[in-house]
């Protein structure tokens, strides 16, 4: 036995060769002393486990394992093992997801109380509301993560969230333009001071926040090139009153999403179109698509502004997501490989985009990329300099 000083706890070895810790609570009402003990397989296991309940108990933050309700756990789970591991945008989506969906429906529960019943629950409730199957697959996640990490302590025997039955996801349908459609779109964006957004996302594939996020240091148009390295995530915060609302600029959706993309010739003159005006109206910004404040633009206020250009261009049931998907459509449509799309979408795997464009792929003659630079453009006629 390895003995320690006042409020530093108590290490072991068992006959086995398993090690355990002990620390003294306090006492309880008839003067006995209240003790936990932790156990593990290595002395350095059994040590984490004591400095993580003394760093508590130190500072007031420790409580018993019976009196420890889910939502308890749930905030302690977010700040000792995701707050330094996770991307922030994913942490504080982890965060948003227990505060509006975990822990009101059973946050107050005992975390030893809890049992599958309560969450399959909780699951049909959040399916009734009218959420996602994916969005409610990502909660269910999130709630398995930190009881696995529970039962890791030693809290829990058993992960309450395993065996659940989730909704099923409906298949992804793409939203795609057709030619005649992405043509119309094209001249209802010329009467916008935005449009140059939109049509460069259907030149490029960038989703909307990877476009809101380029900078100019990451255009090289001698070479006709852009590096996408960040994007621009509209995100909600919890305090101790009210939820608020964000921009913050974090790395792309996956590693893959890392990568550099092609620019049409099209593009490469809409950008130094771009560059043009920008040096005229306001003072140097970092950013590519900047307001006349230089800074970056709201999510919401572009989505109002796509939703008047589809009227204007008589267009109905898009979401602006579908310019991605256009530009992805188009250049299967003109032959280009699915490794390449695949490539230039930032997918993290072919799956993803053979999944998404099945439709498109009979027709595909798997020639070069060289087809996005000019030889096969989606713009033909257009003047990217007739932005308003």
């Amino acid at each position: 036995m390895k003995k320690r000083g006042k409020n530093e706890g108590t290490i072991g070895k068992r006959p086995d060769g398993t090690w355990w810790a002990r620390i003294t609570l306090g006492s309880d009402r008839e003067g006995k002393q209240k003790r936990k003990a932790f156990y593990g397989k290595t002395q350095q296991e059994v040590q984490t486990k004591l400095n993580s309940a003394l760093y508590e108990l130190n500072r007031g933050l420790y409580s018993e394992p019976s009196k420890v309700t889910v939502g308890m756990w749930l905030d302690s789970w977010l700040s000792q093992y995701k707050k330094l591991s996770v991307k922030p945008t994913t942490y504080i989506c982890y965060e948003s997801r227990i505060e509006t969906h975990i822990k009101p429906i059973i946050g107050h529960i005992p975390l030893k109380d809890l049992r599958s019943d309560a969450i399959q629950k909780m699951i049909g409730d959040l399916s009734s509301k009218g959420l996602s199957p994916s969005t409610v697959k990502g909660i269910h996640i999130v709630l398995s993560q930190a009881l696995s990490q529970a039962c890791k302590n030693e809290m829990l025997h058993k992960n309450a969230a395993e065996g659940i039955s989730l909704p099923i996801s409906d298949k992804k349908t793409v939203q795609a333009f057709t030619p005649l459609q992405q043509r119309s779109f094209v001249e209802a964006a010329k009467t916008s001071h935005v449009g140059d957004i939109f049509v460069f996302c259907l030149g490029t594939g960038l989703r909307i926040g990877e476009a809101l996020a380029l900078r100019w240091e990451d255009v090289d148009l001698e070479e006709s090139v852009l590096k996408v390295s960040q994007t621009l995530n509209v995100l909600k915060r919890f305090d101790s009153k009210s939820m608020k609302w964000f921009k913050a600029f974090g790395s792309p959706k996956s590693q893959s999403s890392n990568r550099t993309v092609p620019l049409m010739d099209e593009m490469a003159v809409l950008l130094k179109a771009r560059k043009s005006k920008q040096e005229k109206e306001q003072e140097a910004s970092p950013l590519v698509f900047a307001t006349r404040n230089g800074t970056p633009y709201d999510h919401a206020n572009l989505q109002h502004d796509f939703s008047k250009l589809l009227e204007i261009a008589r267009l109905k049931g898009f979401h602006i997501h579908c310019l991605r998907h256009s530009f992805a459509t188009r250049s299967l449509e003109n032959g280009v490989e699915l490794k390449v799309v695949q490539d230039l979408l930032g997918h993290s795997s072919i799956k993803i985009t053979a999944d998404l464009y099945t439709h498109v792929l009979p027709d595909t003659k798997k020639e070069s990329i060289s087809k996005l630079r000019g030889t096969v453009s989606h713009f033909k006629g257009h003047d990217p300099t007739s932005f308003e």
